[in-house]
Order: structure tokens, then C-alpha cells, then sequence
């Protein structure tokens, strides 16, 4: 018989705020964050947005590259 133990919202809740910040400061790859909380990763991109969570800096700054080299392409 599996039992899982019922874990008191508020526990909850704080343990995803905490994800959700490691993530957001880099010390988490979506990968592993979305393993952390158990859900499939574009799962963890919708929880990102309905947060309003930033994207971590390097990857933000990475984003932003990309489509720099983009449009000067297209130019």
C-alpha cells in the first residue's frame, strides 16, 4: 500500500516560491526545477508565467542576443 503524506498547503506554496526564485537567479535549470516539483517541464513554463517569475539573467541576456543577431540579419 503507498501512502504519500498530505503536505500542508502553505508548505506547498513555499517550496514553489523557493523553486520558482532558484530558477529565476540561475541555480536551477527548468529541467531539474520541473523535476523538483514533479511536473512535466512545459508544465513548469506555464507555472513561470502564471507566476510572473523573470527568466534568469543569463538566459535573458541570451534571448536578447539572439534576436539582436536576428534582426541584424534581416536588415
Amino acid at each position: 500500500m503507498n501512502v504519500t503524506p498530505a503536505i500542508p498547503e502553505r508548505i506547498r506554496k513555499k517550496f514553489l516560491k523557493e523553486i520558482l526564485e532558484m530558477y529565476s537567479q540561475g541555480e536551477l535549470s527548468a529541467s531539474r526545477a520541473s523535476q523538483m516539483l514533479g511536473v512535466p517541464r512545459a508544465a513548469f513554463y506555464k507555472i513561470l508565467a502564471e507566476a510572473n517569475t523573470p527568466l534568469p539573467k543569463k538566459l535573458n541576456e541570451s534571448i536578447k542576443r539572439e534576436l539582436k543577431e536576428l534582426l541584424s540579419v534581416e536588415e
